[in-house]
């Protein structure tokens, strides 16, 4: 008899056990899944500037979500129970009503918003009606335990340094997935993998067992590590936004690059719409938010006007075309080219030395120089330059800029080319390619991520050689001049002696308003490298479309903005002022004088 017990017993254990792990088909359609998964959220990499400063980050925050389809299930029930204990009972209800107006109360939102949400959704299983909430909305919330609403914990991203850099820094959306900047561009590593539990279950949902080989933890993404300083970027930025104020303009750029190695400390970009006017640069993704619109340092490019004269003339003196002192032969009037084009000039000097058409920005002598060079030599500078093809800087949206096919390339592009028209360039690319002045000849490539964070980053830098030693070194004793003595007078510093260049080009029309050039609005740019013995940085400040009404040419608008920065940045660097301290008064008194470009 005993036997017999323990044999039954047996029997209806494994047959009970058979059932549980292998049920018939139509048993476990009827039981339901018996199975669980609780998902393991990945922390997203974080992003840091080069001095480890955090940009971006994730913290847990908590958000409250709804069930409608369930709010309107346990609504019903309670009626139909409170007509069952009282039968003569006339209850009424609106199960999303109720929710909403406690929901609301709590949340200190209106009532009728969450209203709205249940009836659009009234057979949806899960909606996020509020996030970031406080610890004393929680409590609350739990402590009504409203059917059909819960809290839960998510990852929010937070950005520490607020506004500054947003459009490098860039945004993530509401599914975790990066949108803009850097955010998207680092999409794959930051991300990382949720992980997943495993787990038997029973019909209360509560966990009976974890095997664990069913538990995969999270894979959490790496940390990125940017060249940006946020100092050197916040200063950028104040200075920029000051100037494009001042003058009225429809936005400026900026960019502080170190030339030791590439790395952009800073890139500033500012739009300032203006009532009345008819913008030419306009980024509606700004409006939906800030972070979501377009870095113009690469994605816009813009005509260099005589900014782009330096590399022309290093190209000139390379080939031998003229050296340093050699005599331009200028007339003093326009000078006409061999086939028929009048290149004008702000002041006609005659005969001057090669150095002085780039420090006084003779349109007439960078021309002579551009007829004694061929199509090929100009087209092998702008190569060697970088111009033309994407710096890899690491930006979505990078622009090439513009240049002229070989098959269109004519003595009309030949002779505007040297004078930084024809020729669409991004900032970036100008810094990049500046950076040869800075350096012995050589060009290290721009670059905004030094990598993961904790890989080492102690990797040889690719250097290329662009220009001979000893010409970059002529370039930029001519380009002193032009801070001196040139177009760049009222960019001096005080503290450190600059070698630069002034740019004011005419502002091309944009499609639908013509062909051309607007005859009263222009690009105001300036770029420009200190100190002078041993370069650490270049900037580069572009003032777009300002008013010319306050003031247009480069030299006056942007040049001071780069001047500032420059000072600012090299001071907060450590670097010892080189500029001989008898100038300061002299300065003073310059940058009183009258605007001329």
């Amino acid at each position: 008899m005993v036997w017999s017990i323990v044999a039954m017993l047996v029997c209806t254990t494994a047959r009970i056990t058979w059932l549980k792990v292998l049920p018939h088909e139509q048993l476990a359609a009827a039981a339901g899944a018996h199975r669980s998964d609780a998902k393991e959220l990945a922390e997203r990499g974080q992003i840091v500037d080069r001095r480890g400063r955090v940009l971006a980050t994730s913290l847990m925050a908590r958000r409250v979500y709804v069930d409608p389809a369930l709010i309107w299930e346990r609504g019903w029930d309670r009626v139909k129970k409170a007509a069952k204990d009282d039968p003569t009972s006339q209850a009424t209800t609106d199960p999303f009503r109720d929710v909403a107006t406690a929901v609301g109360s709590i949340l200190k939102i209106p009532s009728s918003r969450v209203l709205t949400t249940l009836r659009n959704n009234a057979d949806a299983r899960y909606i996020v009606v509020a996030e970031a909430l406080t610890d004393d909305q929680v409590e609350e919330l739990q402590t009504l335990r409203l059917g059909g609403v819960g809290v839960e914990s998510y990852p929010k991203r937070t950005y520490p340094a607020g506004s500054i850099a947003e459009q490098v820094v860039g945004c993530v959306g509401q599914e975790r997935h990066g949108q803009s900047g850097a955010e998207l561009q680092h999409e794959s590593v930051m991300l990382g993998e949720d992980g997943n539990l495993g787990f038997l279950r029973d019909v209360q949902r509560r966990p009976l067992w974890i095997d664990e080989r069913d538990y995969q933890p999270a894979r959490n993404g790496q940390d990125i590590r940017l060249s940006l300083d946020l100092v050197v970027q916040e200063l950028a930025e104040e200075c920029l936004r000051t100037a494009v104020k001042q003058f009225n303009a429809g936005g400026g750029r900026c960019v502080v690059m170190d030339v030791e190695n590439g790395d952009i400390l800073a890139l500033a970009d500012v739009l300032n719409p203006r009532r009345g006017w008819r913008e030419v640069t306009t980024d509606p993704s700004r409006a939906i938010h800030p972070s979501l619109g377009r870095n113009r340092n690469v994605t816009d490019p813009y005509e260099p006007g005589s900014t782009f004269k330096p590399f022309v003339w290093a190209a000139a003196t390379e080939l031998g075309k003229y050296k340093t002192n050699s005599i331009v032969k200028l007339p003093q009037g326009p000078y006409v080219t061999r086939f028929g084009r009048v290149i004008r000039d702000v002041k006609y000097y005659g005969p001057v030395s090669w150095k002085t058409v780039l420090v006084k920005s003779l349109n007439g002598g960078m021309a002579s120089a551009a007829e004694k060079m061929t199509f090929a030599q100009m087209r092998d500078m702008l190569e060697a330059f970088g111009f033309g093809k994407k710096t890899g800087v690491g930006i979505p949206g990078e622009s090439e800029g513009l240049v002229t096919s070989a098959k269109a390339w004519s003595k009309y592009t030949q002779t505007s080319v040297c004078m930084g028209h024809e020729i669409g360039v991004t900032p970036v690319q100008m810094v990049q390619a500046f950076s040869a002045f800075c350096r012995d000849g050589t060009m290290t490539p721009a670059r905004l991520t030094l990598g993961q964070e904790g890989e080492s980053r102690a990797f040889p830098l690719p250097v290329r050689r662009v220009l001979p030693a000893a010409i970059a070194y002529e370039a930029r004793e001519a380009m002193e001049g032009v801070i001196t003595e040139g177009t760049g007078r009222k960019a001096q510093s005080d503290r450190y002696r600059m070698f630069g260049k002034s740019g004011t080009a005419q502002l091309p029309k944009p499609k639908g308003q013509g062909k051309g050039y607007f005859e009263d609005r222009y690009v105001s740019s300036f770029i420009a490298g200190a100190p002078f013995k041993n370069p650490r940085i270049v900037c580069l400040v572009v003032i777009d479309d300002p008013d010319k009404a306050k003031g247009h040419y480069g030299g006056s608008i942007a040049g001071p903005v780069c001047r500032d920065v420059i000072d600012q940045t090299l001071e907060y660097m450590g670097v010892s002022p080189d500029q001989d301290p008898k100038k300061s008064a002299q300065l003073a008194s310059i940058r009183k004088e009258p605007d001329r470009h």
